[in-house]
């Protein structure tokens, strides 16, 4: 049983379909907006808040947060399908999420997971976090780390303060279990339809991890971002919900 306590957003008919969204590290609910905005009107949406992020209480953990948000989507699913989409961070957790309960989901949208990282890559991601911790208090830089995860003007304050909030343990203890996570062995188990995605402009680990999670379970399709990196739903909303409603209801993309 799960003891973290999840915050939300939660918009639409609690009868209709349930759309259930995860964000990534350093971020909350808010980036999920313009999804609720466009989707709200034919279905249930509800973006969660990761433990130590937004308003949420309790240790992160991927497995901890797998587990409150599994609680919470089956509460609030009222027997109406429930379809998954999370970004980086909430990728893992939704893997994690499809892995403990391999058939209650009925469509996922995996984004942008980290699933394979070598010990060297998770030593320096370390370092460099730790070194660049101090930065995060001033404007001009967390403006530029802004800018690569295509958060709009509109939300930067948000996102800066935000992230001036975030304790030094908080981060090294979310990028830790970011970088070092793993394909569970029961996600080969899963039924659910998943479509898994990356930017084109992403790096070589997240490219590989697309590969390792598409070969790792027969109902994975992927599809890759062209012209984008890190954040397609934060670049480009309205082609992103193009593809995700294409994919929930079944249609091509």
């Amino acid at each position: 049983m799960s003891t973290s306590v999840i915050a939300f957003q939660e918009t639409g008919d609690p009868l209709q379909p349930l759309l259930f969204f995860v964000h990534g590290g350093g971020v909350s609910s808010w980036m999920w907006e313009k999804q609720l905005a466009a989707f709200s009107s034919a279905y249930h949406c509800l973006a969660v808040d990761l433990p130590e992020h937004g308003k949420s209480k309790g240790a992160f953990s991927i497995e901890e947060s797998a587990m409150s948000c599994l609680q919470l989507a089956k509460e609030k699913a009222k027997g109406q399908p429930v379809h998954l989409i999370g970004f980086s961070l909430g990728a893992q957790v939704v893997i994690d999420m499809l892995s403990k309960d391999p058939l209650f989901f009925e469509t996922a949208m995996i984004n942008s997971a980290l699933v394979n990282t070598t010990p060297f890559v998770r030593i320096g991601g370390l370092l460099a976090l730790q070194a660049s911790y101090p930065l995060a208090k001033y404007r001009t830089f967390a403006k530029a780390q802004a800018n690569v995860l295509y958060i709009p003007e509109e939300q930067f304050d948000r996102y800066f303060e935000e992230s001036k909030q975030l304790k030094r343990y908080t981060l090294i203890r979310v990028m830790r279990e970011n970088l070092s996570y793993l394909l569970p062995s029961s996600f080969s188990s899963v039924k659910t339809k998943m479509l898994v995605t990356v930017g084109e402009k992403e790096n070589r680990m997240m490219k590989r991890s697309l590969t390792e999670i598409k070969y790792a379970n027969e109902f994975c399709q992927d599809q890759v971002f062209k012209g984008v990196g890190h954040g397609y739903s934060l670049a480009d909303p309205q082609a992103f919900n193009t593809v995700l409603l294409n994919w929930i209801t079944g249609e091509r993309w």
